[in-house]
């Protein structure tokens, strides 16, 4: 189990760096995808190991696409996964049933697009702080999105308790989870 791998070093790092990187919170934000056997799963650029670990545990098969700045900057989480797919972005020849995006827009939903199957869903997750939210939307809107689902997530992405439909009225602040088809 990811909680009992990783608490021990988290204690005695005793970081936030720690927690980012190894925290079993950080699947919770990606719930409602209900992720399982069968799915060939995209992540962009991510920066937690555990989650990572979390979605192989989860999908058949997981890449992590990764931008030219991520692949020099981001060695301290592609040393701790040595048994996972890495490509660069614009080198990626297949297709994905969801691709995800967590905290930042890596690329644009067109270009994504281009590498999800017919079926798949593309996934951010980001902060309300940054206001990306409402410019994601309209960028998935451009891109031909039809589907898209929008939730309320608390306190935030990086470490999800509680999800909300975006028109609850009980759900108050929180960042965003974008989901589109």
């Amino acid at each position: 189990m990811l909680q009992e791998k990783y608490n021990r070093r988290i204690f005695d790092e005793g970081t936030e760096d720690a927690i980012q990187m190894l925290s079993h919170l950080r699947s919770n934000v990606l719930s409602p995808l209900n992720i399982r056997e069968g799915d060939n799963v995209l992540i962009l650029n991510p920066d937690s190991v555990s989650l990572v670990e979390w979605l192989l545990e989860k999908a058949s098969d997981v890449t992590v696409g990764m931008t030219e700045d991520y692949k020099d900057e981001m060695v301290n989480v592609l040393s701790m996964l040595p048994n996972v797919k890495k490509e660069i972005i614009k080198d990626i020849k297949g297709t994905f049933n969801i691709i995800i995006s967590l905290g930042q827009l890596v690329e644009t939903p067109t270009v994504l697009k281009r590498l999800l199957s017919a079926e798949g869903k593309l996934v951010y997750a980001l902060s309300q702080k940054d206001r990306l939210s409402s410019f994601t939307e309209k960028l998935l809107d451009e891109a031909g999105f039809t589907d898209i689902l929008s939730y309320r997530v608390s306190p935030d992405y990086l470490y999800t308790t509680e999800i909300y439909a975006e028109d609850y009225k009980g759900g108050g602040a929180g960042d965003y989870l974008l989901i589109a088809k």
